[in-house]
């Protein structure tokens, strides 16, 4: 099953009927799916952000490890 498969936005019922699932355990499924990924953009954001500061700066940042 890909979503390219379904050419409209499905309800979590009919998401629930295909799966076999309840309602309810596809609403916890997205809501931890959206976590993580939510989490993931957070730390690619800080790795971005650490990536374009200057050098001098990461030097200073990696002397507070050691």
């Amino acid at each position: 099953m890909r979503p390219i498969d379904y050419p409209y936005h499905m309800t979590h019922q009919e998401i629930a009927d295909v799966l076999g699932i309840s309602r309810v355990r596809v609403r916890q499924l997205e809501a931890s799916a959206l976590k993580k990924i939510r989490k993931r953009m957070a730390l690619h954001q800080e790795y971005l952000d650490y990536v374009s500061s200057s050098s001098e700066s990461r030097t200073r940042d990696l002397f507070l490890y050691v």
